[in-house]
């Protein structure tokens, strides 16, 4: 298969997903408003729809659910996380009911938050709730989860406007912390989040580049895609997954070739300094 006919298959898939996640509007469709009767009910069958989704394209070793992660060493738990991905080959949830999970924080491939629509007041509190994973699962020889929310439409059709919005919270978030001591903390890498993807919109990616020892740089790139290019968004998430699951230090092979993206400009929306890559880290003597 050539890498032109492997973008068109994924660009099918992107295609049956998203009239997947549009059926329930379809079916249950607002008389005055282009929403849903219910848009909890609405928002829960997304959720479902891209769990559903993503069990079919990922290796059987990944297990997926809705829930909670819990760090049994501290006594933290997660707040609830959409769609938690999670390596169930090594790990049994402590709890599993049908679709709903609560997990060990060692055991997480990915913890993904879900919007049908997008909206800037949203950002602060999504990546708080990812972030905080992400804290707890390094510094214990894990790799780190990836990190993402994932949207299928936005507050506004203006694509620059959003990206910015969307660069923006996660600037304003990562931004250094004060201890008590009046000391600067940058976050670690393992505590920034990795995407937000906004299908045919666009999307925001970290790539992390340690400039040197002393300087760490995440850099965040963008770009938007639709028509031939709209496998964009699929791929990158997958991919952010692969990167998760295709570690040695899970005890599996590394392997860059199962993707094929198509050819198209990233361009820089910030660089943000980082302090190291993984550690476990606990925000609880900070302003």
């Amino acid at each position: 298969m050539s890498k032109e006919s492997f973008q068109k298959y994924i660009n099918d898939q992107h295609d049956a997903l998203l009239k997947t996640i549009d059926l329930f509007r379809t079916l249950l469709p607002h008389v005055k408003n282009n929403a849903s009767v219910h848009s909890g009910e609405e928002g829960r069958f997304i959720e479902l729809a891209l769990m559903q989704f993503l069990r079919e394209k990922l290796p059987q070793g990944i297990g997926a659910g809705s829930g909670f992660v819990i760090d049994v060493d501290s006594g933290w738990n997660s707040r609830q996380i959409d769609i938690l991905l999670y390596d169930a080959a090594t790990y049994a949830p402590l709890m599993k009911y049908g679709d709903a999970v609560v997990l060990p924080v060692q055991s997480v491939i990915a913890a993904i938050s879900v919007k049908r629509t997008l909206y800037a007041s949203q950002l602060e509190n999504e990546i708080s709730a990812l972030s905080a994973i992400g804290a707890r699962a390094g510094g214990r020889g894990y790799p780190k989860p990836y990190l993402t929310l994932v949207a299928f439409d936005s507050e506004t059709d203006k694509v620059l406007t959003m990206k910015d919005k969307v660069y923006s919270a996660i600037e304003s978030f990562y931004k250094p912390r004060i201890d008590i001591k009046a000391r600067k903390h940058l976050y670690s890498w393992n505590e920034m989040l990795d995407s937000v993807i906004v299908f045919d919109r666009f999307l925001v990616k970290g790539d992390n580049l340690a400039a040197d020892s002393v300087n760490k740089v995440n850099k965040y790139l963008w770009t938007g895609g639709k028509d031939v290019n709209r496998n964009i968004y699929i791929q990158h998430l997958l991919k952010g997954i692969h990167r998760a699951w295709y570690d040695q230090r899970r005890g599996n092979k590394p392997d860059e070739h199962i993707l094929a993206f198509p050819k198209g400009d990233m361009q820089t929306a910030g660089k943000l300094q980082f302090c190291i890559l993984d550690r476990k880290y606990v925000w609880d003597k900070f302003k």
